[in-house]
């Protein structure tokens, strides 16, 4: 998730609490034991996070549960507001200072693997009990055969709707099994808008997220935003064509707010709870704000929840975007064994206690299908929906959210630098396309060499 996107995860999932989750309020999600850790010589543990997680109420409950089952085991949070994150990570890893747990999304944490930040966690992870290979489903080695993240959870991604917008224009709500192809969201998003009067309502919403621009795409090549030989893929014809449709979208059809405009009123993802938009495509946050309307977002429509679009080529298919948030080690963690342990109890306790559903198979799903479908009642939102858009699915096709292998933090970062000079009008998409081909190359090529 680039930086912002990370931003929109953890500031949802902060929002939501889905205390059933948890059994009773206070206790802890799981009932993994405390083994010989709970005893013992006492060690800190300095995590870092961004604190968007770590100033949370559940999180801060979630702390007081892990120190009383592990006493031996304290926790130093160190909190980071999540636009400055990366930069004083990198400044803290890179000068050795001590650090035994941080987080990341797919992009940071490869960005620290590639910068040789993170210890490899196969060794450690057999001392703390966990199977790297067969505990979080279909989870592959990050490098050389190697785990460097213990994941968190996958995104699950799929097309939220306005039905208040869907029944002013007469339009009939999206399919619940059935995925609109893209040109088809886009006539839809043209059929909702209405930019006549005080408040203009658009079509579709988007965030300035580099998903939202080449993620059509994406499903297009798998993915592939690499060529075999390790350079950017970003000028394929099918990121092109997933740019193009971006364009129609909101410079042909005025369906889509422009991207100057978005940009200079700072306009973020909790825009679209103000009732203005049709439909945006997001991931379970989303539901997880839509759950929480009448303490921090009211409103007075209701929500719908359908697959998300994919190419016309892909016509009903269920697929996602997959990205992966995960803990990770330092080279240099004081305290890697208890590090994994806290990790393991963050992602089984506190996770579920945000309303996310972990990857951790030890933690079961039905549960939090039927917790979720239980606070999206009002909204008509039913449990087999819940559980076929939110990581029910056997079937799911998930590709590549976004780039993560080589330079990944510079590839995301240049090409948002880059893109709104297309939408814009003051470059082509050939031109702004090349653009980014080039600097990100020279980032690949400059990271070879450390």
């Amino acid at each position: 998730m680039n930086g912002k996107w990370s931003l929109l995860a953890v500031t949802a999932m902060m929002a939501f609490t889905l205390t059933a989750c948890g059994g009773k309020s206070g206790e802890p999600a799981s009932q993994t034991s405390g083994g010989s850790e709970a005893q013992g010589e006492t060690v800190t543990l300095k995590f870092l996070n961004i604190s968007e997680y770590l100033d949370s109420a559940e999180f801060k409950a979630f702390l007081e549960r892990f120190e009383a089952k592990y006493p031996n085991i304290k926790v130093d949070p160190v909190s980071v507001p999540h636009e400055q994150y990366i930069n004083k990570r990198n400044i803290m890893l890179a000068s050795g200072e001590q650090v035994d747990l941080i987080w990341g999304n797919g992009v940071e944490q490869f960005d620290a693997i590639n910068k040789n930040f993170l210890m490899p966690l196969d060794d450690v992870a057999k001392e703390a009990d966990i199977d790297m290979s067969a505990d979080f489903g279909d989870f592959k080695p990050d490098k050389d055969g190697k785990y460097y993240r213990f994941p968190i959870q996958q995104n699950n991604w799929m097309l939220y709707y306005n039905k208040k917008v869907f029944d002013d224009a007469g339009v009939p709500y999206p399919d619940p099994k059935v995925p609109m192809t893209w040109d088809e969201m886009a006539e839809v998003a043209q059929k909702l808008t209405n930019l006549s009067g005080k408040d203009k309502v658009y079509g579709m919403f988007y965030n300035n997220w580099g998903m939202y621009f080449y993620g059509y795409g994406s499903q297009l090549n798998n993915g592939k935003f690499y060529t075999d030989d390790g350079k950017v893929n970003i000028d394929a014809p099918e990121f092109k064509r997933s740019l193009e449709w971006m364009n129609d979208v909101m410079n042909v059809r005025k369906a889509a707010m422009p991207i100057a405009e978005l940009i200079q009123n700072n306009t973020d993802f909790l825009s679209y709870w103000n009732g203005n938009y049709g439909m945006v495509v997001g991931a379970q946050w989303y539901a997880q704000l839509a759950a929480t309307k009448k303490e921090q977002f009211p409103r007075d429509w209701k929500a719908g929840i359908a697959p998300m679009p994919v190419p016309a080529e892909m016509a009903g298919k269920h697929m996602n975007w997959s990205s992966i948030d995960s803990l990770a080690i330092p080279k240099n963690a004081k305290h890697p064994k208890e590090s994994l342990i806290l990790a393991k109890e963050y992602v089984s306790d506190y996770t579920l206690s945000t309303g996310a559903l972990p990857m951790y198979t030890k933690v079961t799903k039905d549960k939090y299908f039927e917790n979720l479908a239980d606070a999206l009642k009002d909204d008509d939102i039913t449990l087999e929906q819940v559980t076929y858009l939110f990581g029910g699915d056997p079937d799911v096709v998930n590709v590549e959210e976004k780039p993560v292998l080589g330079a990944p933090q510079e590839y995301e970062s240049t090409f948002l630098d880059l893109i709104s000079q297309y939408y814009t009008g003051a470059e082509t998409v050939d031109a702004v396309l090349e653009q980014v081909k080039v600097k990100v190359d020279n980032a690949i090529e400059e990271q070879s060499k450390q």
